[in-house]
């Protein structure tokens, strides 16, 4: 009677098939983790606009979003212009470049939300990934935000 099982030559045949499988799988892997990076830095930020514009609102004083630009950017929510991202006293919300790594900002205007919901028309920010695709933060006239992709290189996105 025979025994069962595989072979030391079987099983390092398919472990070198399943090596190479997985090698050919991980850029896109990477490639998809950047994208979803660039996805939830553009969504962060347009989230933060609308609540900023809720606050100023129900605050019924006017509420700033600026950005600090460089390799450690960052982007605050505060009650009055100039706040940096490390004066606490005046900021509400600061969100950092570390929160999403491999992401630049290479853009950016700020915004001043009025109680009545209205901000500046230019208002918003370019993010782009190391790959070079790209999420476009705008605002509206009445401050809604919108996303969309320079180039049309981001599925899911209209292009700008």
């Amino acid at each position: 009677m025979r025994a069962r099982g595989f072979t030391v030559l079987e099983a390092m045949i398919v472990l070198a098939i399943v090596a190479l499988v997985a090698s050919l799988a991980l850029p896109s892997f990477s490639a998809a983790a950047e994208r979803a990076r660039l996805k939830a830095a553009a969504e962060g930020l347009a989230a933060d606009l609308a609540e900023a514009r809720f606050e100023a609102a129900k605050r019924g004083s006017a509420l700033h979003v600026e950005f600090q630009s460089g390799p450690e950017w960052c982007w605050n929510v505060a009650t009055r212009a100039g706040c940096g991202c490390a004066q606490a006293a005046c900021r509400l919300k600061a969100t950092r470049a570390g929160e999403h790594g491999g992401i630049a900002l290479a853009e950016a205007q700020s915004a001043r939300f009025e109680p009545e919901g209205t901000a500046p028309a230019r208002a918003g920010a370019l993010f782009e990934s190391t790959r070079g695709e790209q999420l476009k933060v705008e605002l509206s006239p009445l401050g809604r935000a919108r996303i969309c992709a320079p180039g049309g290189r981001v599925a899911g996105y209209a292009t700008c």
